[in-house]
């Protein structure tokens, strides 16, 4: 269940739309292998976060679903392209050789740059955020100088 302090933040983003239907989310779920009860899908199954908007991340989040399924497509693209383990998930733009990955074994957030590539896979690298809840916090309240 998300937190009433996170629901308020959420709800007081200028774009925000509650996400009337969740079918597809729930699809687009299962086929990254995402537990319906994770923090991710709590958040995607309520409302749209590729609306957010930060002052303290240029990264754009992807919606699950849509065109181009870009969740879906990111995710590929680091399993097969980058080499990163399967249970990462990418969720933002790789443009600039990283981005935020979920890991969906834990639900901790990492800002991967693809620099690190080799401490990463080698697990030196921990988690920015234990959870995807503690993410969208900072996400949405963070100054520019906080990230």
């Amino acid at each position: 269940m998300i937190p009433a302090p996170l629901i308020a933040l959420i709800e007081a983003q200028p774009r925000y739309r509650p996400r009337p239907e969740a079918g597809e989310v729930s699809q687009a779920l299962e086929a990254l292998g995402i537990a319906q009860d994770s923090e991710f899908a709590q958040v995607h199954l309520a409302c749209h976060p590729a609306d957010f908007s930060s002052r303290a991340s240029n990264e754009m989040l992807f919606d699950l679903v849509g065109p181009g399924e870009e969740i879906l497509a990111a995710t590929e693209f680091i399993h097969e392209v980058w080499e990163l383990p399967q249970h990462f998930v990418a969720f933002t733009s790789l443009q600039g050789e990283g981005g935020y990955l979920l890991d969906k074994h834990s639900g901790g957030v990492w800002d991967f740059d693809l620099g690190d590539w080799e401490a990463f896979v080698a697990g030196r690298i921990p988690a920015r955020w234990a959870s995807f809840f503690e993410f969208i916090s900072w996400l949405l309240t963070a100054e520019p100088s906080d990230s």
